[in-house]
């Protein structure tokens, strides 16, 4: 008999909607959960639990930049047709060891910063702004506000000058927590943000930076330009009673990456936050151990990480805070990478993340003799026989895989992948090779999570069982195959960490909660036998092709994006056409080992490669097994006829946030990306190969 994740709680009400699934764990309680510990009902109450329950254990670690370390290297050019050798100047950081704070010493840097908002005149009711990268700063700055009772609203540090201008336009922020290395966006956008008075910041006060204190103090002299220390001084020297938060009070104006247009700000109150704690530690409260730690280095302001942070410290589980740029012994000098000096045994990752590291190893595989690449393959095929069998692999470990575990430090136990869908490729090669990459589902208007997998019941390209803090039923797609009476359709979520809509949209909030307060999620859901999800794709982005069958963008480009060849891809279908096409930004390492191994190129001793992948994407031959790589990746995932590339272009360009080819939070702006190549998709579906 299977052993059922989750059950239906509810026949379906009507026709073209399923019955009701609630986690297995609700089954004896009979009710959804709302809470996660007695007593604890706000963020507020959180901190304090944490502070109460922790007290000397050091809980949270950080660390300095000691320096910069400058390389001179030379890289090949072409100026005027003429290639030529320019000296480039790359700058590593030398950072510290990691130092902590103790959960009491967490307690008091918020209550100081808390009492120092106080002081600056920002009190309950206020709308704060926290536009920095992730940092310990970052967090505790948080808690600050919420012991005052006042409101964050986020902001990725990516975000572009419309984003950024909307989001504290919007909010009428009275002050801002950033970084220096940002003050020159805040000086962009400040005439247009009248509301602001006070800017708290952190970071190096470098000469370019006073340079934009200065600036911003004379384009608006009334400014409050106040440091990160001197607010916990003025705290300090001015403690200020709490001003602790009602359940159902915002806690957080969070903005969307905007991958559909304007960014959208979700309303969280302090209720959806401790629901969302409150589901996540039913499901992890048995797998979670003393010793664990996280390394965190996504953005805070994406909710998946703001919401396993909360749920992790409620355990008492260390985390270390790194970035994107320091993670790898590669990207420091003179010390160790985050990764290797922290030593996690937790990680949080978005697919794009696992798909670099998996294309890491390969390609440091392929490089190696032929006698390795035998032995690795015939362990990894044994491994993934004794996982799935729950044999133990100790042995496999230490002989064959412990160097690729020794990247991230050598003690990760398991790790969670969510943003989107995972590849099924990377899922099952890291699992194998590095430690079990478990799926969560979640969004912004669910604070976090609606699904997770419970580790102990690992599984490929499922996304677990509802969390206890929510219900799902599946709804039919109108014009498609998905049935709810047959377990597929669009994922409907409701439960008490459900956001009450978008700030100062109304119109849009009825665009997604019904009457009876069901979030459609526009995903399109499938029900496993023992009651996990699995998801199929977005609702928008189902195409419709010519001959009447139905695809899914999304996970097409799921499946491509396993090339060693394809670094970033933009599927795109015509509805009058029979199959698509697809834009793909190469993947460098990739495709310069392709050069090299082929006489495309001759040895390869620069450091800077960009002029060699702007060359190559030109060329037939890389056109060429670009597209065989695709269609080497269709034929193993067996996709049909309907999905498999018409014809591909290789861009020359790297696709950012900053170009607008991604969004704040490294998702495709599809939008942006179709308007740009439009041109080169009309003339794949014009050659018709």
């Amino acid at each position: 008999m299977t052993n059922l994740r989750s059950y239906e709680s509810s026949p379906a009400a009507k026709e073209g909607e399923g019955p009701i699934h609630w986690n297995t764990l609700c089954r004896e309680r009979g009710q959804l959960v709302t809470t996660a510990i007695e007593g604890v009902h706000t963020v507020y109450d959180v901190m304090q639990y944490i502070v109460r329950t922790y007290k000397d254990t050091e809980l949270m670690a950080y660390r300095k930049v000691l320096g910069v370390v400058e390389e001179e290297k030379y890289v090949t050019k072409s100026v005027g047709g003429k290639q030529e050798k320019q000296k480039k100047v790359w700058k590593y950081s030398k950072l510290s060891k990691f130092y902590w704070y103790t959960a009491k010493e967490m307690g008091n840097i918020t209550a100081e910063l808390g009492s120092g908002l106080a002081k600056l005149g920002l009190a309950k009711g206020a709308n704060i702004s926290i536009y920095a990268p992730t940092s310990a700063e970052w967090q505790l700055f948080c808690h600050g506000c919420f012991h005052q009772g006042i409101t964050i609203s986020t902001a990725y540090d990516t975000l572009g000058e419309g984003g950024l201008t909307h989001a504290l336009r919007e909010c009428e922020v009275e002050a801002i927590f950033t970084k220096t290395s940002l003050l020159h966006m805040i000086h962009t956008v400040l005439e247009q943000v009248p509301s602001l008075r006070t800017i708290i910041y952190f970071g190096d006060e470098d000469d370019a930076s006073q340079a934009q204190l200065a600036k911003l103090k004379e384009a608006r002299p009334e400014l409050q330009l106040v440091t990160y220390d001197t607010l916990r001084e003025i705290g300090r020297q001015s403690p200020a009673d709490p001003q602790p938060p009602a359940p159902q009070d915002l806690a957080c104006v969070m903005y969307t990456s905007g991958s559909t247009g304007t960014p959208k700000g979700v309303q969280i109150t302090h209720a959806n936050m401790v629901a969302t704690l409150g589901g996540a530690r039913e499901v992890l409260k048995s797998f979670v151990q003393e010793g664990d730690s996280l390394l965190s280095y996504l953005p805070l302001a994406h909710v998946l990480q703001m919401a396993v942070e909360l749920v992790l410290y409620t355990f008492g589980i260390k985390i270390g805070y790194g970035t994107p740029r320091s993670l790898t012994n590669q990207s420091v000098r003179e010390c160790q990478g985050d990764l290797c000096e922290f030593q996690p045994t937790l990680l949080v990752g978005v697919p794009q993340v696992w798909d670099t590291i998996r294309k890491g190893v390969l390609a440091t595989l392929n490089s190696s003799s032929p006698i390795v690449r035998t032995v690795f393959h015939v362990a990894y095929k044994a491994k993934w026989w004794m996982m799935q069998r729950g044999l133990p692999t100790g042995l496999l470990d230490r002989l064959v895989f412990k160097k690729v575990q020794a990247q991230t430090g050598g003690r990760l136990r398991f790790a969670l992948s969510g943003g989107a869908g995972i590849s099924r490729e990377s899922q099952e090669f890291l699992s194998t090779t590095l430690c079990p990459i478990i799926q969560g589902y979640g969004m912004t208007e669910t604070t976090g999570i609606i699904a997770l997998m419970d580790p102990s019941c690992f599984e490929l390209k499922v996304v677990g069982p509802p969390v206890p803090d929510v219900e799902v039923k599946l709804v039919d797609v109108k014009d498609t195959e998905y049935r709810a009476a047959e377990g597929r359709g669009e994922v409907w979520v409701r439960g008490a960490s459900i956001t009450p809509g978008y700030y100062k949209r109304d119109d849009l909030t009825r665009e997604v909660l019904t009457e009876d307060k069901w979030f459609m999620t526009g995903d399109i859901g499938e029900w496993q036998p023992d009651g996990q999800l699995k998801l199929i794709d977005r609702k928008k982005n189902l195409v419709k092709l010519a001959h009447g069958e139905y695809i899914a963008l999304e996970k097409l480009e799921a499946v491509y994006k396993t090339s060693m060849l394809v670094g970033n891809i933009c599927v795109y279908a015509d509805g009058e056409q029979t199959r698509p096409v697809a834009l793909i930004m190469p993947d460098p390492k990739g495709l310069l080992h392709y050069a090299e191994s082929n006489g495309l190129l001759q040895k390869l001793d620069s450091a800077d490669h960009e002029h060699d992948i702007e060359n190559l994407a030109g060329r037939p031959e890389v056109h060429d097994a670009v597209l065989k790589s695709c269609l080497d990746a269709a034929k193993q995932n067996s996709l049909v006829s309907a999905e498999t590339l018409q014809d591909v272009y290789v861009v020359p360009d790297e696709w950012t946030p900053q170009n607008d080819m991604l969004t704040a939070a490294q998702k495709l702006n599809r939008n942006a990306v179709v308007k740009k190549y439009r041109s080169q998709i009309d003339r794949m579906y014009a050659s018709g190969n």
